[in-house]
C-alpha cells in the first residue's frame, strides 16, 4: 500500500498541476422593457425606463445586481489598442489639419488640441463605426507654434505633435 502512495500519489499530482487552466467568459448583458442610449454634448448616455434597483447578490467575488445597466465589454481583448496607425497630417499646417487613425472597434472617439501653456484651443466628441477614420480640424484661427494633439478612444489616450504656421 505504501508503494501505491509513494509511486502513483506524486504521478497524479504532476499529472493534475500539469493540465491547462481555462478561464471564464463573462458576457454582461441587460434585459429591460425599454430603454436607449443618446449623445448629449459630449457624454454618451446609455439608460433603462422602469427597473429599480431590487437586490444585490453575492457569492465570492461574482456580483449580481438587478436592476442596474452593466456597461457592455470591448470585443478587444483586454488591454488592445482600440486605434492603429494614428498620424497627424499636414505638418506643420496651415490652415486644416486632420488626424487620420484606424478604428478597430465602434467606440467615441474625442479629440482635444492643446497650446504650449496647456490651455484647450479645440473639442470635437464623435462616435465612429470600426474601419478607417480621418477627422478634419480647421487651424488657420490658432496661432503660429506647436501644439499636443490628445485622442481619447474608449479611455485609451494617444498623443502627437502637431506645428501650425
Amino acid at each position: 500500500m505504501k508503494f501505491i502512495y509513494t509511486l502513483f500519489l506524486p504521478l497524479l499530482l504532476m499529472g493534475l498541476l500539469s493540465s491547462r487552466a481555462r478561464a471564464q467568459n463573462t458576457q454582461r448583458q441587460v434585459v429591460a422593457s425599454s430603454g436607449g442610449s443618446g449623445l448629449v454634448g459630449n457624454v454618451f448616455i446609455q439608460y433603462t425606463v422602469g427597473e429599480p434597483v431590487v437586490a444585490t447578490f453575492t457569492s465570492g467575488a461574482t456580483m449580481l445586481t438587478q436592476g442596474f445597466q452593466q456597461p457592455e465589454y470591448p470585443p478587444l481583448t483586454p488591454g488592445a489598442d482600440p486605434v492603429r496607425n494614428f498620424i497627424l497630417y499636414p505638418n506643420p499646417a496651415f490652415s486644416t489639419a486632420k488626424a487620420q487613425f484606424e478604428l478597430l472597434t465602434g467606440a467615441g472617439v474625442m479629440i482635444r488640441i492643446l497650446n504650449s501653456a496647456g490651455q484647450q484651443m479645440y473639442q470635437q466628441f464623435q462616435h465612429y463605426s470600426p474601419g478607417q477614420v480621418v477627422i478634419p480640424v480647421t487651424v488657420s484661427r490658432f496661432a503660429a507654434g506647436i501644439y499636443s494633439v490628445i485622442l481619447n478612444v474608449n479611455g485609451k489616450l494617444f498623443f502627437d505633435k502637431l506645428v501650425i504656421q
